[in-house]
């Protein structure tokens, strides 16, 4: 679920101009599905199928392995593009009118995706084959609807929560980061543990005499300009709304508590110095170095979603531990957002297309998937699998199966909001680099935002 898996592309203006002259009707889907219901399945079709994660690809191409057996008419061609190349070429290839038949989508693109007609709308197929709703996370189906109809089923998820180093805790002598509290005037328990991981060269910590903030070897916490695996979770944690709804055109985390949240993640670094410099974390650079200090075992804990265990744990060479988030004052908060395979709208085998959609949105298929510790899985039902699998690795991952039973919000859903997401990073940076206050940085942000949203309506 790569940010979702990081959430810091951007549609290029052209590309949407380009998308929105390619529009499709979304009635073309019910016609599509009765010609091909008539139409002769005795030749083998070929159907594309993009994906951006090389670790779920491993999982996916097991899945696909019996859906051919179970097909033997429909044959299946996985593309896998790195989270950098993806996007660009999903949307090259749409205007082109060469798009994959199916592809990962995210609530990122969904909105482009949808509005200028890219995606099948799966509603007919869903009443025509009886698919139960009901037997995924409604959250998740929700993400994926527009007017009433749905582009997309629901085939994984994931949360945030906190990594961290056990062999570190253990030699420090530190309580591991189980349960932890956090609020933006003191910091709560957060702070403390962090303090106590963070380590001068002359092994003082901060707030110890003759601590040194310039000579620090190793950091408690990490704070990031990362929205989705970093601030969102906070911003939520302290009632703050990033925004009005989904398809919504406001922008609200300029509020006091806004300013307040922002403002302790900022004294993170600057006033209690548990956290690496803010060029450290950067847009370009925050998410990256967070992995590296962590698995230089230079970083004590950090926040991250469940899409960087594989990575993340196969680099690091200490045991890696997941905690819960900090509860926060108004309770625990994480994002939780989750991919769908969507349908191109212009497929030229619509059928065979809703064939293999509709089994990889199946509990048979997600079975596969979760038992072999690749995704969380879109059916709660089968996410027990996902956990006994990473259990055996040695990773309990049950804090992020927690959350996603606990109070959850969704990464924003609207259009435009990759150009109004850019334009906040922008300002997020200046904030991170301590160049601009806190207030400063959102009152800029969220009226850039705005007027990046309302240029999308």
């Amino acid at each position: 679920m790569k940010l979702k898996k990081k959430i810091l592309s951007v549609i290029p203006a052209v590309s949407l101009l380009t998308l929105a002259g390619c529009g499709v009707s979304n009635d073309t889907s019910t016609s599509a599905l009765k010609s091909q219901e008539s139409a002769s399945t005795s030749h083998v079709v070929t159907l594309r199928y993009m994906l951006w994660d090389p670790n779920e690809e491993i999982g996916y191409k097991k899945s696909i392995a019996v859906f051919e057996k179970l097909h033997p008419n429909i044959k299946v061609q996985i593309e896998q593009y790195p989270w950098s190349q993806y996007w660009q070429k999903l949307q090259t290839e749409m205007a082109a009118g060469t798009a994959p038949d199916l592809f990962w989508d995210h609530v990122t693109y969904f909105p482009t995706f949808v509005t200028n007609g890219q995606l099948l709308n799966l509603t007919p197929y869903i009443k025509q084959s009886h698919v139960n709703l009901k037997q995924y996370y409604p959250n998740l189906v929700k993400q994926y609807e527009y007017q009433g109809n749905i582009y997309g089923l629901p085939k994984d998820w994931d949360t945030i929560a906190i990594f961290y180093n056990k062999d570190l805790f253990a030699k420090d002598h530190v309580a591991p980061p189980t349960n932890l509290t956090w609020n933006p005037s003191t910091g709560g328990t957060l702070v403390k543990t962090a303090e106590q991981m963070t380590v001068d060269k002359n092994g003082k910590h901060p707030g110890q005499p003759g601590f040194n903030p310039n000579q620090i070897v190793q950091y408690g916490f990490m704070s990031y300009n990362s929205n989705q695996s970093f601030y969102y979770n906070f911003l939520a944690e302290n009632g703050v709304q990033v925004l009005n709804k989904q398809f919504g055109t406001q922008v609200l985390m300029d509020t006091p508590q806004g300013v307040q949240t922002m403002q302790s993640l900022m004294n993170l670094i600057y006033k209690y110095h548990v956290s690496p410099p803010g060029s450290e974390g950067t847009l370009a650079n925050g998410g990256a170095n967070a992995q590296r200090l962590f698995e230089q075992g230079k970083l004590a804990m950090y926040t991250d979603g469940d899409w960087d265990l594989t990575p993340v744990v196969s680099s690091c060479k200490f045991h890696v531990g997941i905690a819960l988030l900090p509860v926060g004052p108004k309770g625990r908060v994480s994002v939780m957002n989750g991919l769908s395979d969507a349908i191109y709208a212009k497929t030229k085998f619509p059928k065979q297309a809703w064939e293999l959609e509709e089994w990889l949105a199946s509990p048979q298929s997600e079975k596969i998937l979760a038992s072999g510790g690749y995704v969380w899985p879109g059916i709660p039902s089968e996410a027990p699998l996902f956990a006994k699998a990473w259990a055996k690795k040695g990773v309990d991952v049950t804090p992020f199966l927690t959350e996603s039973k606990g109070k959850t919000i969704s990464f924003p859903i609207t259009q435009n909001w990759g150009q109004a997401e850019n334009a906040i990073d922008k300002e997020f940076d200046l904030m991170w680099l301590n160049k601009v206050s806190p207030q400063q940085a959102l009152q800029q942000a969220v009226q850039q935002a705005d007027g990046a949203l309302a240029g999308g309506q």
